[in-house]
């Protein structure tokens, strides 16, 4: 959508560098890290992309995957990455603040949080490992107007806050998580 982390973000970068920028979602709904790995990754072609940005780990999460699922499936997917366009700049933005979600009921936000926090430590780990950069987590600043009607996705105005926040870790102008 034009309206997407992907256009917002190429948008953004267009502004910042005075150059066109060509950019490509691609992925599913829900689809968690070990799917994106085996059933999209495969499928795209080896085009020269300069920047990967990857928004992946939510799901994983909420569906309650492990955290050694995790590492294997987002780890194989960073192995792959680098494997398909070992020049690509790959940037992961971690899981989300589930307790700011407004959709979300108190006691499972704070379980899903727990779980976020441990995700989200695997995470970096593995990006620092593989030649990725974490970006540091998105700061919900305005839960009511940065998701959408249904309380949980983003909504224009939180993915132009997700691409505003992501722009210096992708252009290389932060510093990385450590």
């Amino acid at each position: 959508s034009e309206r997407g982390l992907a256009a917002r973000l190429a948008g953004l970068i267009a502004e910042r560098t005075g150059r066109a920028v060509r950019w490509r979602a691609a992925g599913f709904n829900s689809a968690t890290s070990g799917q994106i790995r085996d059933h999209v990754l495969p499928n795209l072609s080896a085009d020269p992309w300069t920047h990967i940005v990857l928004a992946i780990g939510t799901n994983d999460t909420k569906n309650f995957h492990s955290v050694p699922r995790f590492k294997k499936e987002f780890g194989g997917l960073l192995y792959a990455l680098r494997a398909k366009w070992p020049e690509a700049r790959v940037v992961w933005s971690p899981v989300l603040e589930f307790t700011r979600a407004p959709a979300m009921p108190p006691l499972l936000g704070r379980i899903l949080e727990i779980r976020a926090t441990e995700m989200n430590r695997m995470g970096v780990r593995l990006c620092n490992e593989r030649g990725a950069v974490p970006a540091s987590r998105l700061p919900i600043t305005n839960p009511e107007a940065g998701f959408a009607s249904d309380g949980f996705h983003a909504s224009e105005a939180g993915y132009r806050a997700w691409a505003e926040h992501l722009l210096d870790f992708v252009m290389g102008n932060c510093a990385e998580v450590r």
